[in-house]
Protein backbone atom coordinates (compact mmCIF):
# COMPACT_ATOMS: atom_id res chain seq x y z
CA UNK A 1 0.00 0.00 0.00
CA UNK A 2 2.79 2.44 1.07
CA UNK A 3 4.54 1.67 -2.27
CA UNK A 4 1.63 2.55 -4.50
CA UNK A 5 0.88 5.78 -2.63
CA UNK A 6 4.64 7.06 -3.28
CA UNK A 7 4.26 5.80 -6.67
CA UNK A 8 1.52 7.31 -7.43
CA UNK A 9 2.48 10.22 -5.59
CA UNK A 10 6.04 10.67 -7.57
CA UNK A 11 3.90 10.56 -10.64
CA UNK A 12 1.92 13.31 -10.01
CA UNK A 13 4.72 15.10 -8.61
CA UNK A 14 6.86 14.78 -11.87
CA UNK A 15 3.96 15.16 -13.97
CA UNK A 16 3.59 18.46 -12.67
CA UNK A 17 7.19 19.52 -13.06
CA UNK A 18 7.11 18.67 -16.46
CA UNK A 19 4.13 20.58 -17.13
CA UNK A 20 5.52 24.00 -16.34
CA UNK A 21 3.88 23.39 -12.50
CA UNK A 22 0.07 24.51 -12.80
CA UNK A 23 -2.63 24.47 -10.30
CA UNK A 24 -4.57 21.79 -9.57
CA UNK A 25 -7.74 20.54 -11.17
CA UNK A 26 -9.80 17.25 -11.22
CA UNK A 27 -9.39 14.51 -8.48
CA UNK A 28 -8.07 10.88 -10.07
CA UNK A 29 -8.90 8.03 -7.98
CA UNK A 30 -6.22 5.46 -6.91
CA UNK A 31 -7.30 1.41 -6.57
CA UNK A 32 -6.18 2.18 -2.88
CA UNK A 33 -8.92 4.87 -2.37
CA UNK A 34 -5.94 7.37 -2.55
CA UNK A 35 -7.40 10.42 -3.99
CA UNK A 36 -4.81 12.56 -6.96
CA UNK A 37 -4.90 15.91 -8.55
CA UNK A 38 -4.49 15.68 -11.83
CA UNK A 39 -2.19 18.29 -13.78
CA UNK A 40 -4.34 18.95 -16.85
CA UNK A 41 -7.33 20.73 -14.59
CA UNK A 42 -7.77 24.21 -13.87
CA UNK A 43 -7.40 25.35 -10.18
CA UNK A 44 -7.82 28.13 -7.95
CA UNK A 45 -7.94 31.68 -9.43
CA UNK A 46 -4.32 32.17 -8.81
CA UNK A 47 -3.86 30.07 -11.96
CA UNK A 48 -5.62 32.38 -13.68
CA UNK A 49 -5.55 32.81 -17.64
CA UNK A 50 -7.03 35.10 -19.50
CA UNK A 51 -7.54 35.97 -23.15
CA UNK A 52 -7.79 31.90 -24.35
CA UNK A 53 -11.30 30.60 -23.34
CA UNK A 54 -11.78 26.78 -24.30
CA UNK A 55 -14.29 23.97 -23.69
CA UNK A 56 -13.18 20.25 -23.33
CA UNK A 57 -13.41 16.58 -22.09
CA UNK A 58 -10.70 15.41 -19.58
CA UNK A 59 -10.17 11.34 -19.54
CA UNK A 60 -8.63 9.57 -17.07
CA UNK A 61 -7.61 6.71 -17.29
CA UNK A 62 -5.49 4.02 -15.32
CA UNK A 63 -4.16 0.65 -15.84
CA UNK A 64 -2.42 -1.81 -13.18
CA UNK A 65 0.09 -4.59 -14.67
CA UNK A 66 0.44 -7.53 -11.59
CA UNK A 67 3.39 -9.03 -10.88
CA UNK A 68 1.82 -12.47 -12.67
CA UNK A 69 0.86 -10.56 -15.77
CA UNK A 70 -3.05 -9.81 -14.80
CA UNK A 71 -4.07 -6.18 -15.64
CA UNK A 72 -6.81 -4.12 -13.82
CA UNK A 73 -7.83 -1.32 -15.91
CA UNK A 74 -10.17 1.32 -14.19
CA UNK A 75 -13.18 2.60 -15.59
CA UNK A 76 -12.09 5.86 -17.32
CA UNK A 77 -12.86 8.93 -15.73
CA UNK A 78 -14.58 11.87 -16.98
CA UNK A 79 -14.33 15.90 -16.16
CA UNK A 80 -15.61 19.02 -18.36
CA UNK A 81 -13.15 21.82 -18.16
CA UNK A 82 -14.40 25.54 -19.12
CA UNK A 83 -12.88 28.70 -19.26
CA UNK A 84 -13.79 32.11 -20.76
CA UNK A 85 -11.89 35.05 -21.05
CA UNK A 86 -11.63 36.25 -18.18
CA UNK A 87 -10.09 33.63 -16.64
CA UNK A 88 -12.97 31.91 -14.81
CA UNK A 89 -12.90 28.16 -14.57
CA UNK A 90 -15.26 25.42 -14.36
CA UNK A 91 -14.79 21.76 -13.92
CA UNK A 92 -18.04 19.36 -14.59
CA UNK A 93 -16.84 16.37 -12.05
CA UNK A 94 -18.68 12.82 -12.42
CA UNK A 95 -18.52 10.60 -8.95
CA UNK A 96 -15.18 9.80 -7.97
CA UNK A 97 -15.95 6.41 -6.66
CA UNK A 98 -14.51 3.97 -10.16
CA UNK A 99 -17.26 1.61 -9.22
CA UNK A 100 -19.83 4.57 -9.15
CA UNK A 101 -18.57 6.08 -12.15
CA UNK A 102 -19.04 3.39 -14.29
CA UNK A 103 -22.53 2.91 -12.67
CA UNK A 104 -23.86 6.03 -13.45
CA UNK A 105 -21.74 8.00 -16.12
CA UNK A 106 -24.41 8.70 -17.66
CA UNK A 107 -26.23 10.50 -15.09
CA UNK A 108 -24.46 13.98 -15.33
CA UNK A 109 -22.09 15.41 -12.89
CA UNK A 110 -22.65 15.21 -8.96
CA UNK A 111 -20.03 18.00 -8.40
CA UNK A 112 -18.94 21.49 -9.79
CA UNK A 113 -16.56 24.00 -9.26
CA UNK A 114 -16.46 27.65 -10.35
CA UNK A 115 -12.87 29.51 -9.71
CA UNK A 116 -13.91 33.14 -10.67
CA UNK A 117 -10.47 35.17 -10.58
CA UNK A 118 -12.35 38.58 -10.86
CA UNK A 119 -14.22 38.38 -7.56
CA UNK A 120 -11.69 36.71 -6.00
CA UNK A 121 -14.09 33.22 -4.85
CA UNK A 122 -14.27 29.84 -6.07
CA UNK A 123 -17.89 28.23 -5.80
CA UNK A 124 -18.51 24.42 -5.27
CA UNK A 125 -21.89 23.19 -6.04
CA UNK A 126 -23.75 20.00 -5.03
CA UNK A 127 -25.97 19.38 -7.89
CA UNK A 128 -28.10 16.68 -6.33
CA UNK A 129 -29.17 19.00 -3.54
CA UNK A 130 -28.87 22.29 -5.24
CA UNK A 131 -26.54 23.64 -2.70
CA UNK A 132 -23.55 26.16 -3.23
CA UNK A 133 -20.44 26.54 -1.15
CA UNK A 134 -18.83 30.30 -1.21
CA UNK A 135 -15.13 30.22 -0.62
CA UNK A 136 -13.67 34.00 -0.98
CA UNK A 137 -9.86 34.22 -1.68
CA UNK A 138 -7.15 36.51 -0.10
CA UNK A 139 -4.10 36.33 -1.42
CA UNK A 140 -0.82 36.55 0.30
CA UNK A 141 3.02 36.43 0.35
CA UNK A 142 5.01 32.65 -0.16
CA UNK A 143 7.01 32.24 3.09
CA UNK A 144 9.91 32.22 3.64
CA UNK A 145 11.97 29.38 2.29
CA UNK A 146 12.98 26.90 5.13
CA UNK A 147 16.65 26.69 5.89
CA UNK A 148 18.82 24.23 7.30
CA UNK A 149 22.59 23.38 7.83
CA UNK A 150 24.03 20.86 5.91
CA UNK A 151 25.82 18.09 7.97
CA UNK A 152 29.23 17.95 8.23
CA UNK A 153 29.83 20.80 6.27
CA UNK A 154 32.93 22.55 5.76
CA UNK A 155 31.32 26.41 6.18
CA UNK A 156 28.22 25.30 8.41
CA UNK A 157 26.48 27.97 6.03
CA UNK A 158 22.38 27.41 6.17
CA UNK A 159 21.49 26.28 2.48
CA UNK A 160 17.40 25.59 1.31
CA UNK A 161 15.91 22.08 3.27
CA UNK A 162 15.74 20.13 -0.05
CA UNK A 163 19.42 20.81 -0.84
CA UNK A 164 20.38 19.59 2.42
CA UNK A 165 18.71 16.39 1.75
CA UNK A 166 19.93 15.90 -1.61
CA UNK A 167 23.93 16.39 -0.22
CA UNK A 168 23.09 13.81 2.63
CA UNK A 169 23.56 10.87 0.35
CA UNK A 170 25.26 11.29 -2.88
CA UNK A 171 24.93 7.93 -4.15
CA UNK A 172 21.14 7.51 -3.35
CA UNK A 173 19.45 10.77 -5.35
CA UNK A 174 17.56 9.51 -8.38
CA UNK A 175 18.68 10.33 -11.75
CA UNK A 176 16.35 12.76 -13.50
CA UNK A 177 16.98 13.18 -17.69
CA UNK A 178 14.69 15.28 -19.53
CA UNK A 179 14.34 15.04 -23.68
CA UNK A 180 12.28 16.78 -26.06
CA UNK A 181 9.66 15.46 -28.33
CA UNK A 182 9.15 17.96 -30.80
CA UNK A 183 5.59 19.10 -32.03
CA UNK A 184 2.25 17.47 -32.63
CA UNK A 185 -1.35 18.31 -33.37
CA UNK A 186 -3.27 16.82 -30.40
CA UNK A 187 -7.10 17.44 -30.71
CA UNK A 188 -6.90 19.92 -32.93
CA UNK A 189 -4.36 22.19 -31.32
CA UNK A 190 -0.13 22.48 -31.49
CA UNK A 191 1.32 20.70 -28.86
CA UNK A 192 5.20 20.43 -27.66
CA UNK A 193 6.24 17.45 -26.06
CA UNK A 194 8.68 16.53 -23.71
CA UNK A 195 9.57 13.08 -21.70
CA UNK A 196 11.13 12.87 -18.07
CA UNK A 197 12.32 9.40 -17.30
CA UNK A 198 13.75 9.09 -13.22
CA UNK A 199 15.66 6.47 -12.46
CA UNK A 200 15.69 5.46 -8.73
CA UNK A 201 19.13 3.62 -7.45
CA UNK A 202 19.51 0.54 -5.44
CA UNK A 203 18.49 0.65 -2.05
CA UNK A 204 17.20 4.36 -2.25
CA UNK A 205 13.31 3.07 -1.42
CA UNK A 206 14.91 -0.47 -0.17
CA UNK A 207 14.48 -1.56 -3.70
CA UNK A 208 17.36 -4.30 -5.19
CA UNK A 209 17.14 -3.44 -8.59
CA UNK A 210 17.13 0.45 -10.41
CA UNK A 211 13.47 1.23 -10.32
CA UNK A 212 12.85 3.40 -13.74
CA UNK A 213 9.68 5.89 -14.31
CA UNK A 214 8.98 8.13 -17.43
CA UNK A 215 6.25 11.05 -17.68
CA UNK A 216 5.39 12.40 -21.06
CA UNK A 217 3.71 15.91 -21.13
CA UNK A 218 2.39 17.41 -24.49
CA UNK A 219 1.21 21.07 -23.75
CA UNK A 220 -0.35 23.57 -25.88
CA UNK A 221 1.81 26.82 -25.71
CA UNK A 222 -1.53 28.17 -27.24
CA UNK A 223 -4.45 27.03 -24.98
CA UNK A 224 -1.40 27.63 -22.08
CA UNK A 225 -1.76 24.15 -20.47
CA UNK A 226 -1.32 20.67 -20.83
CA UNK A 227 -3.30 18.75 -23.44
CA UNK A 228 -1.76 15.16 -22.60
CA UNK A 229 0.06 13.25 -20.13
CA UNK A 230 1.52 9.73 -20.15
CA UNK A 231 2.96 7.92 -17.04
CA UNK A 232 4.14 4.85 -16.36
CA UNK A 233 5.47 3.40 -13.28
CA UNK A 234 6.24 -0.03 -12.61
CA UNK A 235 5.05 0.09 -9.24
CA UNK A 236 1.65 1.94 -10.01
CA UNK A 237 1.19 1.11 -13.71
CA UNK A 238 0.49 3.56 -16.72
CA UNK A 239 -1.87 6.74 -16.13
CA UNK A 240 -3.26 8.95 -18.72
CA UNK A 241 -4.89 12.34 -19.12
CA UNK A 242 -6.09 13.57 -21.92
CA UNK A 243 -7.98 16.35 -22.78
CA UNK A 244 -10.79 15.49 -25.98
CA UNK A 245 -13.54 17.34 -27.89
CA UNK A 246 -11.50 21.30 -27.14
CA UNK A 247 -13.65 24.26 -28.34
CA UNK A 248 -12.05 27.41 -28.75
CA UNK A 249 -15.28 28.83 -28.81
CA UNK A 250 -16.57 31.33 -25.65
CA UNK A 251 -18.61 29.46 -22.98
CA UNK A 252 -21.54 30.63 -22.38
CA UNK A 253 -21.33 33.24 -18.98
CA UNK A 254 -23.76 31.34 -17.37
CA UNK A 255 -21.82 28.43 -16.77
CA UNK A 256 -19.57 30.68 -14.47
CA UNK A 257 -22.91 31.56 -12.17
CA UNK A 258 -24.19 30.11 -9.42
CA UNK A 259 -27.86 29.25 -10.65
CA UNK A 260 -30.62 31.29 -8.97
CA UNK A 261 -32.36 27.75 -7.69
CA UNK A 262 -29.30 26.95 -5.98
CA UNK A 263 -28.93 27.70 -1.70
CA UNK A 264 -25.51 29.32 -0.65
CA UNK A 265 -24.83 27.26 2.52
CA UNK A 266 -21.81 27.73 5.37
CA UNK A 267 -20.20 30.98 4.20
CA UNK A 268 -15.97 30.63 4.74
CA UNK A 269 -13.77 33.16 6.04
CA UNK A 270 -11.34 34.06 3.31
CA UNK A 271 -8.83 31.52 1.84
CA UNK A 272 -5.12 32.31 1.97
CA UNK A 273 -3.91 31.42 -1.44
CA UNK A 274 0.07 31.70 -1.75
Amino acid sequence: MKVLIISLFTTWAIAQTSSGGGSAGSIIVAPNGARIVSTLGPGFPSGAVTGVPYSAMEVTEHVQTLADGTHITQPAQKSTLYRDSQGRTRVERSPLSPLAASVVADAGPSFVEISDPVGGVRYTLDVKNHTARKIVARFADPPPQRQDVVPGSASGKAVPANRAILSSDQQLRPQFSTESLGTQIIEGVMAEGSRTTVVYPVGFMGNDRPITTTSETWTSPELKRTVLSKNSDPRSGELTIRLTNISRAEPDPSLFQVPSDYDLIDPQPPRVVR
